[in-house]
């Protein structure tokens, strides 16, 4: 589920690396960095991460986490400081947290740092979610059987070279099948 969630993350950010900083520990060296001897670390099933740009510079963590709310993601997601490291975990349920303020929980990182949710990219029927009915319009546009909006495009580039191609059906489609 970690991995499943980490190529998520990839395809939906166009990320050129995530970089894994931390992943399994030993409960005496989870202990010592700040965790607890029975955390996600030492089981397994977190890892904390950086995710690089295609430009070589690397995402917030803000950006980090807004992503994964627009993913709809259901395990652990913790921002774990201001610039762009973010803790990620599959425990299987929502829980997440702010260790830059201290704060153990959020519902909704739109909601918890004021910002205004946008679009969903790889949706392009303006329905909240990514599904394969959002790849088919992606491949009706590539084969320009149908003309796309400029809000398509906008949502619909996941490779970032300013059309929507069949690339980009075959990534959405890649999301819808990670989001089931």
């Amino acid at each position: 589920a970690l991995i499943t969630a980490l190529e998520k993350l990839f395809i939906y950010l166009n990320c050129k690396a995530i970089n894994i900083t931390s992943g399994y520990r030993t409960p005496t060296h989870s202990i010592s960095v700040g965790g607890y001897a029975t955390d996600q670390h030492t089981k397994g099933n977190a890892a904390d991460i950086t995710c690089k740009k295609q430009d070589g510079t690397l995402f917030s963590s803000k950006d980090i986490c807004l992503a994964l709310d627009d993913l709809n993601y259901k395990g652990g997601v913790g921002r774990i400081n201001t610039s762009n490291s973010v803790h990620i975990d599959a425990r299987g349920y929502k829980c997440w947290f702010d260790e830059v303020n201290n704060e153990k929980t959020c519902t909704s990182w739109y909601d918890y740092l004021r910002y205004k949710r946008l679009p969903v990219k790889g949706d392009l029927n303006g329905d909240g979610k990514i599904t394969a009915a959002d790849a088919r319009i992606a491949l009706q546009i590539a084969a320009k059987i149908k003309k796309a909006t400029a809000e398509q495009i906008k949502y619909g580039d996941l490779d970032g070279d300013g059309k929507i191609t069949s690339k980009d059906a075959r990534l959405i489609l890649k999301l819808s099948s990670l989001s089931a």
